[in-house]
């Protein structure tokens, strides 16, 4: 909500026919929405996609333009400006989207920005479509004017060297659609409606950053309490008093002031009616603003009123209305004189201003004699309660008093506007053949002579159904319903599991515009946006352009938990192919030429594809003299001349470095403390781009192919202004991203594999950890074949098995002893040959980890008869699991492989890990192999038995399994 909404029936009129000359004539060639891409496929898509081609279409009406490929669709009313207006499930032909909102959001230079969007809608629950017609676009924002379709492009070079799956296409075949959009004709007074800067338009009158409290300040401290203070511990703006009493500092204002503004936290203070604000004084009234971040008893407020209006005769403790936002942050206050009104406003650190309350005088504003900020108590009596309650501690940043606006500061403006004015701004789509996901991202195009200042972008907002019948949740966030839908981004890191590592990028929000939702409180998660957390912070350079982080939005079908892992799995396969190379690797742990040529040499007798120096080796990648790069090239030549990748291991984040190149906490000033490892290098300081330059040679001029990037870069921020490839805090997130992702994606382009424990697969990697307890692997060996299985089946609920990797110890790992090792190899062989299978099994690689792969003839065999086992058999071992039965280590536990697509539609297989020969039936849900009357099922390589498929797509078949022993049957 803006501070002024001028909408001019006029304008949207004019702009409606200048977009249309631009657009129009592409617009009507369009071919008119109709059949599989109205109505939906009547395949199931995960069976049979072959039916879903994208394509782009105009509505039978003429007004809208839609994106469908018969499973999902997107439509776009074009005017008076673009805005999405539907998104549905075409198999389900269930609608999504409940309200509508702004293609994107982007704070420029202080101001911010709408693209595209629409506004009126009169009830947020549900969009009738006649309403659309109504609906008024906001001549402030970028306007729609004009569109292209092409074909997805790469999002970077994918170079395919080794083994993948058979059916995977980069880039994903389907259709690309851009939305260009230009500011219209504004005019340079109206900059303030969208500025986040008070000060634009108006001259600095005063202002104190409370480093030492200036003396003009009164100071107003109750006496109930000795503790009671403006200036707590020497810290002036510190207030620390029981909640319910009064302490505030009182100013006398210069003449000609036009706009009050203080920025706060509100700390411990659980205070309501003596809840922190800012008032101006006259002779006979006050108009007071203030935050209620509890309530009278010392009460956390969960409520959705969240501010206080006092006008000078009652209060209103509605302010706003309905409005649960998150107090637990830094807000800023302001009080705005305009006329005969005094704006009550109030904003989060970095959002945009929003108005509370317009508080009328009979007639112009009069001078205001003093500001207030602080505890004022109700209707600013400057009383305490006589239930003073706990002491609370609060902390007011500053304070700023400006001018009212000035036309030779409006002139000064004029350059503002012409940068915007010279921006392009596109908002690209992707919709893809075979699978339900939407990709979105917008650019920025600077076409003006002056750089511009991109601080924040959101580029993705959705206003969903919601079907949580339930108003409250008690205290429990946990318990709250989200709408059925997946949003990911390439912005994600800090995390193993996807709604985690995208919890930086991806916001649920309960939408408190939306006053009709069933919670009385208006909590429930009903609008996603998506966005940086820390944001952009990025200059655009004359000529030069911003691309925004991508999201990629996936619609479920089904609230069933195979499904919905099912769906993500497809999508990271269509969007993230590069995840279905599944490299046999041995992590060797010596590196002398001797052990490692004998590690090369047993690689290619047993049928393993590539060998990564481990952690511990002796190896240091970090060294690019001659000699060094000299010596990983003789290793690489070696290794190629036989067949094998060779790669190498390096920890990033977690270490120190040095005063000057660690991240450096914003709180202190210094290095330590609150980086997500203790201590972490800044990828953008002189250390971090010398590393990176580094890898960057070792990967350019060895020929090595395979990186573990262990400990990489968690999002950690640095607020150093020292460091070359940062300017300060604000960018420090964004830049360290762009540095570590490039290097990836430019891995991608020579075809090194990486392994990276974190979740930077839409960059570049290739797998992360399946979820395991590196201490585990120091428990007895029967102990590690049950955590094996058990971590295999938790890790592949929403990830392809190639996505993840487990662990092998042939050596001593962490500890454990003779117990937990697998060496000497000939001796334990029956174990190694079960974790061999109950990783390779399951299509998951592990980090098979030791000086050796066998120590005898014996140990050899095995292990080539399980590698030629898992290559004859590859591509339904790394198809989709069905989590059938979890390990626990009292009775067979099984997964099974499906796909439609092979030959072998699905391979179960089975584990006995008690001591006793278990024969029992079991049934086999077939759907997702595609079968749909009959099954031949063999066990092993024997003959096969037809069965006949249920009216539920299931056959129930008997397994036998010997004791601490596996089986596996094939389905075709």
């Amino acid at each position: 909500m803006r501070t002024t909404a001028v909408f001019s029936f006029f304008f949207m009129m004019l702009a409606t026919v200048v977009t249309g000359q631009e657009y129009q004539k592409k617009f009507q060639k369009l071919t008119t929405l109709s059949g599989i891409y109205e109505k939906g496929i009547s395949e199931d898509w995960l069976i049979n996609p072959s039916a879903a081609r994208a394509g782009v279409f105009k509505s039978a009406d003429g007004k809208e333009l839609i994106l469908s490929n018969g499973i999902v669709s997107r439509g776009f009313r074009l005017g008076p400006n673009a805005a999405t207006v539907s998104l549905k499930n075409l198999t389900e032909q269930e609608e999504l989207i409940r309200a509508v909102r702004p293609e994107a959001i982007i704070n420029i230079d202080g101001y911010a920005m709408e693209v595209g969007g629409l506004h009126g809608q009169p009830n947020l629950a549900f969009l009738y479509p006649d309403w659309i017609d109504d609906l008024q676009s906001d001549p402030l924002s970028f306007q729609f004017k004009d569109f292209s379709v092409g074909v997805p492009q790469e999002r970077f070079a994918w170079n395919r060297i080794r083994h993948h799956a058979p059916d995977v296409q980069w880039p994903p075949k389907g259709i690309h659609l851009k939305m260009d959009y230009a500011l219209a004709d504004v005019e340079v007074s109206e900059l303030l409606a969208i500025s986040k800067n008070s000060g634009v338009g108006r001259k600095l009158l005063f202002q104190d950053d409370f480093d030492e409290l200036d003396p003009s300040w009164k100071i107003v401290a109750s006496q109930a309490h000795p503790r009671s203070s403006f200036i707590n511990e020497g810290k002036p703006g510190e207030i620390y008093t029981p909640i319910n009493s009064v302490v505030y500092a009182e100013k006398a204002l210069p003449n000609g002031v036009g706009l009050v503004e203080t920025s706060l936290d509100a700390g411990t203070d659980l205070s309501g009616g003596w809840g922190p604000g800012i008032a101006l004084v006259w002779d006979d009234r006050v108009v007071k603003l203030n935050m209620r971040p509890g309530n009278d008893s010392g009460i956390k407020n969960k409520g959705a009123w969240k501010f206080t209006v006092f006008d000078g005769k009652k209060e209103n403790g509605q302010a706003g209305g309905k409005n649960n936002v998150d107090l637990d942050q830094t807000w800023y206050l302001r009080l705005r004189i305009d006329n005969d009104k005094v704006f009550c406003e109030v904003k989060p650190k970095g959002g945009a201003w929003l108005t509370l309350e317009a508080v009328s005088f009979d007639g112009p504003v009069p001078q205001p004699k003093a500001v207030r900020i602080g505890k004022m108590g109700p209707k600013a009596s400057g009383k305490d309660h006589t239930a003073l309650g706990e002491l609370g501690r609060l902390t007011f940043h500053d304070f700023k008093a400006y001018s009212k606006v000035e036309k030779s500061e409006l002139d000064k403006l004029a350059q503002n506007l012409e940068s915007l004015k010279n921006l392009e701004v596109s908002v690209h789509y992707e919709l893809y053949d075979g699978v339900p996901v939407f990709s979105k991202w917008v650019s920025v195009n600077n076409n003006g002579k002056a750089p511009v200042r991109v601080e924040s972008m959101v580029s993705e907002i959705l206003s969903l159904a919601d079907h949580d019948p339930y108003a409250g949740h008690r205290g429990h966030p946990e318990y709250m319903v989200r709408p059925n839908i997946h949003l990911e981004t390439n912005y994600a890191f800090s995390a193993m599991k996807a709604k985690i590592a995208n919890s930086q990028s991806v916001h649920w929000e309960a939408d408190q515009d939306y006053v009709t939702q069933i919670s009385w409180s208006q909590l429930i998660p009903n609008l996603v946006k998506v966005y940086p957390e820390q944001g952009y912070n990025v200059d655009i350079k004359p000529g030069a352009s911003l691309e925004s982080i991508r999201a990629f939005v996936l619609p479920y079908d089904s609230y069933e938990k195979e499904r919905q892992g099912l769906s993500m799995r497809k999508m990271y396969r269509t969007i993230a192919p590069w995840i279905t190379e599944n490299p046999l690797m041995f992590h060797v742990t010596r590196s002398n030429w001797e052990e490692y040529t004998q590690a090369i040499d047993q690689a290619v007798a047993v049928g393993y594809e590539m060998v990564n120096f481990s952690f511990g080796s002796g190896f240091n990648p970090e060294v690019t003299s001659k000699k060094n790069l000299g010596q990983m090239k003789k290793y690489a030549d070696y290794a190629q001349e036989r067949g094998i990748g060779i790669g190498t291991y390096s920890l990033l984040a977690s270490r120190r470095v040095s005063e000057k190149d660690d991240v450096i906490n914003p709180k202190t000033g210094k290095r330590g403390g609150f980086a997500t490892f203790g201590n972490s290098p800044c990828l953008a300081s002189e250390w971090g781009l010398d590393y990176f330059d580094k890898l960057y040679t070792i990967f350019g001029e060895t020929g090595f192919l395979t990186f573990t990037h262990d400990g990489n870069y968690p999002g950690d921020v640095c607020a150093s202004t020292d460091h070359p490839g940062h300017r300060d805090l604000g960018d420090s997130q964004f830049e360290q991203w762009k540095i570590i992702t490039d290097f990836y994606k430019w891995c991608k382009s020579k075809g090194v594999y990486l392994r990276v424990p974190d979740y930077y697969y839409l960059t570049g990697s290739n797998q992360n950890g399946v979820g395991y307890r590196e201490k585990n692997w120091s428990l007895p060996r029967r102990h590690q074949l049950i955590h094996t299985r058990q971590n295999i089946f938790d890790g592949t609920w929403e990830s392809t098995p190639s996505m993840r990797w487990s662990f092998i110890p042939l050596a001593q790992y962490h500890g454990g002893g003779a117990a937990a090792t697998i060496e000497p190899l000939d001796e334990h062989l029956d174990h190694y040959e079960m974790m061999l299978v109950s990783n390779v099994g399951m299509g998951i690689q592990s980090a098979l980890r030791g000086p050796r792969l066998y120590d005898t003839d014996r140990t050899k065999k095995m292990v080539k008869g399980v590698v030629d086992w898992y290559k004859k058999y590859r591509d339904i071992l790394e198809s989709d699991i069905l989590h059938l039965r979890r390990a626990d280590g009292r009775d067979i536990d099984y997964m099974m492989h499906v796909n439609p697509k092979l030959k072998e539609k699905g391979m179960l297989m089975v584990f006995n890990p008690t001591d006793t020969e278990i024969t029992k039936e079991i049934t086999l849900p077939l759907y997702y192999t595609g079968l749909t009357d009959t099954a031949r099922v063999r066990e092993q390589e024997g003959q096969s038995n037809e069965k006949k498929l249920n009216r539920t797509y299931e056959i129930t078949i008997e397994v036998t399994v010997k004791p601490n022993w596996y089986n596996w049957y094939v389905i075709e």
